[in-house]
């Protein structure tokens, strides 16, 4: 099994996304977009308060601005930050995350490379990154865990337990009818 011994099993993730689990009801998705443009001044300082039946183009303006002025790093540049700040090599990185080299080697080479979200996840994994650290990673790719998808539910569950074997996450996706992480388990 390699560097970490333990594993889960069935009856634990099976517990875990039943206590985990929440149905998408649609709502939560339309709310936080909304909920800016009519929100209180709190969330936009200095700009007076929406009415809330609509926005003014200079308030969207001001707001895509606000946004554009607080790009962070992409997930290829927060990538290499992470493998550098754990002070591991790259290709210790990417042979732990089964990803090949010249995938590595794209993104890499590209800052605007955009990997699927089972690549993103695949390299949380290899780095052992807390969930928080997992949903900043993942989301600088345009991803998210959820908490309505069970596939989410069950690399959650590996993360939250501190148990970052790919292979055992990947033999259990399989075991649960899902596409592994990575394409060699």
């Amino acid at each position: 099994m390699g560097e970490n011994e333990q594993t889960l099993s069935k009856q634990e993730i099976d517990e875990y996304i039943r206590l985990n689990y929440r149905p998408d009801d649609g709502e939560a998705s339309d709310k936080g977009f909304l909920e800016v443009l009519k929100g209180a001044r709190k969330n936009l300082p200095r700009r007076r308060e929406f009415s809330s039946t609509y926005a003014t183009s200079d308030t969207l303006q001001y707001l895509l601005d606000k946004i554009r002025s607080k790009v962070e790093l992409t997930f290829s540049e927060k990538l290499m930050e992470l493998i550098s700040k754990k002070g591991k090599k790259p290709a210790e990185i990417y042979k732990k995350a089964n990803v090949d080299r010249a995938l590595f080697s794209k993104i890499k080479g590209d800052k605007n490379y955009h990997p699927t979200k089972s690549t993103a996840l695949a390299f949380a994994i290899a780095l052992h990154l807390s969930l928080e650290e997992t949903q900043d990673l993942i989301g600088r790719a345009g991803y998210a865990l959820s908490n309505s998808i069970n596939r989410d539910l069950i690399v959650r569950c590996y993360i939250e337990s501190r148990i970052y074997n790919i292979f055992d996450i990947n033999e259990k996706l399989v075991d649960y009818g899902y596409d592994p992480l990575t394409n060699k388990y």
